[in-house]
């Protein structure tokens, strides 16, 4: 079972810019996944627990691109902005078993069609979340593109 969860209630939006914010409607991926919307996020698989707090575009981003990845490969690494974790990915065996591996919070797994499932509902959780809790973004491209992208487009 894979639990992904976050609040975009508790997620905080950016504090550079000339307001004190991003210009969230034409701010670049690179900034919307590193520098913006860090908070806590649930993250749990058979196994192991990598709860925590990080970016939560990135993270949702970078499970989602995995769950793509090991589709192909069998084999897939993320590293989360600002040193927030480094995890690995190794797809295999009969049931299609993916193994997560996390330093300092050991390895679980999970059945890869759960993976990838969940990684694809987690980004546009995350994504509807934090267009709601900042509406600008509703017309930043890079938004629009991962909302598509996670309803399957």
């Amino acid at each position: 079972m894979i639990e992904l969860s976050f609040s975009a209630a508790d997620t905080g939006g950016a504090d550079r810019g000339p307001r004190g914010t991003m210009d969230f409607a034409s701010t670049d991926l690179y900034d919307l996944t590193c520098e913006a919307f860090w908070g806590p996020y649930t993250f749990r698989v058979e196994g192991a627990d990598f709860s925590g707090t990080g970016p939560v575009l990135d993270l949702a981003l970078g499970l989602f691109t995995a769950a793509g990845e090991l589709a192909g490969a069998g084999r897939a690494r993320y590293s989360a902005a600002g040193g927030a974790g480094e995890y690995r990915f190794e797809r295999r065996g009969g049931k299609e078993t993916v193994r997560i591996h996390r330093e300092r919070d050991g390895k679980g797994s999970a059945e890869y069609a759960e993976f990838e499932s969940a990684t694809r509902a987690f980004l546009g959780e995350v994504v509807r979340g934090l267009c709601d809790r900042f509406p600008d973004l509703r017309r930043n491209p890079e938004i629009r593109r991962l909302r598509e992208a996670a309803a399957g487009g």
